[in-house]
C-alpha cells in the first residue's frame, strides 16, 4: 500500500561545543575539553565549515575588541589568495587554492622554509616558519598595515592596536642546513 513520505529536513545546530567556540575565537580551550574535539583545529575542512556558519557572529565582536586584527581562522580561511603566477611550484598541487598572500618581510635574515627544506606552506597570522638566523630573526608588517594595504580596514578600525605577532613562532636555524 503506497505512503506518503514526508522528507525530513535537517536543521542546523545552533550551538556549538566550546572547544570549537574557542579553537575559531583564538581563545582558551575549557579545561574539560575532548582532546579529540581539539584535533579538529588541524582539519582544513571541519573548521571551514564552522567559520563559514560562525563567521558572521566572530568578525563584528573581534574587530570591535581588537581592531586592526584578525583571528586565526580569518588567515586561514578569508585572507587574500595568492595570485595563480605566484605560486611557483605549488600551482598543481592541493594546496595552491589555501595559499594566501603573507604579510611583508621588514628585516631580518632567511627564507620562508617550504623554499628551503621540503615542507609544505605554513603560516601562522600570516607570517611564514621560517629559516634563518635565530639572532636575526625578520619583523614582518604588522596586521594594521596588512589589512590596510589590502584595503580590508573598516571605518572603525582606523586607529592601530598592539600587534599579538611580529615575528615567526618557528625559525629553523640555516646554519643547521648547511
Amino acid at each position: 500500500m503506497p505512503t506518503t513520505r514526508r522528507l525530513r529536513t535537517r536543521t542546523r545546530r545552533e550551538t556549538i561545543d566550546p572547544t570549537h567556540w574557542a579553537i575559531l575565537t583564538d581563545a582558551l580551550p575549557p579545561a574539560d575539553a575532548n582532546p579529540f574535539t581539539a584535533l579538529d583545529a588541524e582539519s582544513y575542512d571541519v573548521m571551514r565549515l564552522l567559520w563559514e556558519d560562525h563567521r558572521a557572529g566572530i568578525l563584528p565582536d573581534w574587530i570591535k575588541t581588537k581592531p586592526g586584527t584578525r583571528p586565526a581562522m580569518w588567515w586561514r580561511y578569508d585572507a587574500p589568495r595568492l595570485d595563480p603566477t605566484q605560486l611557483g611550484r605549488w600551482s598543481r598541487t592541493v594546496l595552491a587554492p589555501r595559499m594566501i598572500e603573507t604579510r611583508r618581510k621588514l628585516r631580518g635574515d632567511g627564507k620562508p622554509l617550504h623554499e628551503v627544506l621540503a615542507y609544505a606552506p605554513a603560516h601562522h597570522y600570516g607570517i611564514p616558519a621560517w629559516c634563518g638566523d635565530p639572532d636575526n630573526p625578520p619583523v614582518f608588517e604588522s596586521q594594521h598595515a596588512y589589512l590596510k594595504r589590502h584595503g580590508l580596514l573598516l571605518p572603525a578600525e582606523r586607529r592601530p592596536s598592539a600587534e599579538p605577532f611580529s615575528h615567526p613562532l618557528r625559525i629553523e636555524d640555516a646554519r643547521r642546513w648547511k
